[in-house]
């Protein structure tokens, strides 16, 4: 009885130790802007909201942008791309959910607008492939 005791007590010890850490890969350059499609899932109104049109957005407004994660900045501020523009996306590592992606890869991400014009930044709470 101990020695099952013991072997899975190390088991689930040992699960947490393999984990990834996910992030942002830096060095893959993201396709043309012209080549990004929205790839719209769901109902209309459930769609992506473009960068172009969050700029004036009522502070705390809550948006889903697809895109490119195209470059870190620092902390944990990256520089985010649509076909309407780029804009800064504030994303902790737990938001990765320990995937990496690199700057080819298209992602959707969800957050909180915050700032006007050119100093809006978007708050990430969810990161997903689209």
């Amino acid at each position: 009885m101990k020695r099952i005791f013991l072997a899975s007590t190390l088991l689930l010890l040992s699960l947490g130790a393999g984990a990834a850490e996910g992030g942002f890969k830096s060095g893959e350059t993201a396709p043309p802007q012209n080549n990004q499609d929205a790839g719209y899932k769901g109902s209309e109104d459930t769609g992506q909201t473009p960068i172009s049109r969050i700029r004036d957005f009522r502070q705390g407004g809550y948006v889903t942008l697809e895109g490119h994660i195209i470059e870190k900045l620092q902390g944990d501020d990256y520089r985010f791309r649509d076909d309407t523009g780029t804009i800064t996306i504030q994303a902790e590592k737990s938001t990765f959910k320990e995937k990496t992606y690199s700057a080819d890869d298209k992602v959707r991400v969800s957050g909180k607008v915050y700032g006007r014009g050119d100093q809006t930044t978007l708050k990430v709470s969810r990161i997903d492939e689209p």
